[in-house]
């Protein structure tokens, strides 16, 4: 028996889906690393401090920039994936046109505000700043690249969750289906 053709929509959606897909592996590999490295850090500093070991002074430095990088850095995979943390109090008293309102407009504002830091941190990226971090002598040109590219993809994501492709004859919005919603009405 032959194989029916995927439709074309889900046929669009398939190279979209592995790109994301693999964008949030190199995201939790990074965030891996980091927590590890940082684990590595302060263990070192530990050590130095109750043991003759000497102590280094770069090593406190580059735990927190590794901290800083971490942040930002899965900032995007969490948006992608929900799981960021969120206040949910006005969601409960809404209708679910109205939580679907209040989501894309905290989702616009999340877009504007990290895309507002990316733009900047891309000024901070692309200057030639001759300041090198006091103890590890890392140029804080590079020190910026992660929070830049993790503050474009949480803009990015943002933008992704307010319009999600239409599955069936349901348009979704926010995650939520808008043609229910509108019919429903004030319904919770």
């Amino acid at each position: 028996m032959p194989v029916e053709p995927a439709t074309s929509e889900h046929a669009r959606s398939r190279p979209l889906a592995r790109v994301l897909r693999g964008l949030e592996r190199v995201e939790l590999s990074l965030g891996v690393f980091l927590v590890a490295f940082i684990l590595v850090l302060v263990m070192m500093q530990v050590l130095a401090r109750f043991t003759p070991i000497p102590s280094e002074v770069w090593t406190g430095e580059l735990a927190k920039f590794s901290l800083i990088w971490l942040a930002f850095g899965l900032a995007g995979y969490l948006m992608g994936r929900d799981e960021h943390i969120a206040l949910d109090v006005v969601d409960n008293v809404l209708p679910r046109i109205g939580r679907i309102v209040v989501r894309v407009f905290s989702l616009l504002v999340v877009a504007a505000t990290s895309l507002s830091f990316a733009y900047e941190g891309w000024t901070l990226v692309t200057s030639d700043s001759p300041i090198k971090s006091p103890a590890a002598g890392i140029p804080m040109t590079w020190v910026y690249v992660i929070p830049t590219i993790g503050m474009v993809l949480t803009g990015v994501r943002a933008l992704m969750l307010i319009v999600v492709r239409p599955t069936g004859h349901t348009v979704r919005v926010a995650g939520e289906p808008l043609a229910e919603s509108l019919a429903e009405g004030t319904k919770p």
